[in-house]
């Protein structure tokens, strides 16, 4: 006789687990709310929390009126895009795909084509042009969750109330700052799993900046970059970054993206003992659509990126911000928090292989 091993929610269903949290989450949600979605989770949760000590005010931070749950928000908004470097440029920037049911989709899939045929020109409108067929090369990208855990038991709660005293908040910072963390990880090196390996699914990845499909190379000398600043060269090596990418017809605009013992060299003087002295940085700022330079910590030492900021080269797919949704223990006495974001970084170039990423490496 074979046993049912797969979730079912449903109570009529011989392989119901009723006695799992998960599965009186997600039914509260569809009960209450009529589906499946993060304001639906989180509508429940709430509620659970103030029904286990059977008082409208259980929540109530007294003498404040202000409500646990909006305390709990408010420290995610006050974490808001710290370790944020990359991805906040490209949220600043409006360089987003927004996906309206992000729990219904499982990957996001668009096509590549080539460039085919070209313009005519003609006298008259009517004038028949060439019957084209372009080739079309289907890419897909994995729709993962990002997610961090924290627990408050009741009697936190409890004391927060009878004193008075607000919540502390600083772990629900932390989880916060932990998933915008693996977000900004995510769109330099990748998304990988907790032993480091490639985030798989179904044969599709999500590489970020630096393993990024297409994206040019170039060498560039570590002593002038890092430990021995020297203007004129990095400069120059600069140059030969900017024309990789121009030479797949991505002619900006450009941001650079260094480490941070880079981004602490940039900040020497291009030409020490010049009567108007200028730093590394300002001298580089000085080129044509060139038009930051960013310091991003979690870039490894020996990288440079250096990224053609449109939406054809790189762009961030957002399904949800980070949220906490909040559902209680079994025993009612553990109000059970999840921090959990869906923002996956996607990087992009065209049928051909043209890449606005070009990758600097210190050898």
């Amino acid at each position: 006789m074979e046993k049912e091993m797969r979730f079912m929610a449903t109570p009529d269903h011989p392989g119901w687990q009723g006695n799992s949290p998960l599965t009186n989450v997600v039914m509260r949600a569809l009960t209450e709310a009529g589906g499946w979605s993060i304001p639906a989770m989180r509508r429940p949760g709430f509620k659970m929390m103030a029904a286990v000590e059977n008082d409208h005010n259980f929540r109530a931070l007294a003498p404040l009126q202000d409500k646990a749950q909006v305390l709990i928000d408010k420290a995610v908004v006050e974490v808001g895009l710290q370790r944020l470097t990359l991805v906040a440029d490209l949220l600043a920037r409006g360089l987003t795909y927004n996906l309206t049911d992000p729990l219904s989709v499982a990957q996001l899939e668009w096509n590549s084509s080539n460039k085919v045929g070209a313009a005519q020109r003609t006298m008259s409108p009517s004038s028949r042009g060439e019957n084209k067929m372009p080739i079309v090369t289907p890419n897909r990208l994995p729709i993962y969750l990002t997610t961090d855990k924290f627990e408050i038991d009741i009697r936190t709660l409890k004391m927060s109330q009878r004193i008075g005293t607000p919540l502390d908040t600083s772990l629900v910072k932390s989880c916060t700052r932990s998933v915008n963390e693996a977000i900004e990880d995510a769109a330099i090196n990748g998304a990988t799993t907790l032993d480091g390996q490639a985030l798989t699914v179904a044969g599709y990845s999500a590489p970020g900046i630096l393993n990024a499909p297409n994206a040019n190379t170039q060498a560039l000398t570590t002593a002038a970059w890092s430990t021995a600043p020297v203007g004129s060269t990095v400069f120059d090596e600069t140059m030969l970054m900017i024309a990789k990418e121009q030479g797949d017809k991505k002619f900006g605009p450009y941001v650079m993206y260094v480490p941070t013992n880079v981004g602490n060299a940039l900040d020497k003087d291009y030409n020490s003992g010049s009567s108007n002295p200028i730093t590394i940085r300002q001298r580089l700022l000085q080129i044509n659509n060139l038009t930051d330079i960013h310091v991003a910590d979690l870039m490894p030492t020996n990288r440079v990126a250096l990224i053609q900021m449109t939406s054809d080269v790189i762009d961030v797919v957002v399904g949800q911000y980070p949220t906490v949704i909040p559902w209680t223990s079994l025993d009612g006495f553990m109000i059970h928090n999840l921090v959990m974001a869906i923002m996956i970084p996607r990087v992009r170039s065209d049928y051909d292989g043209n890449s606005g990423i070009c990758i600097g490496t210190m050898a």
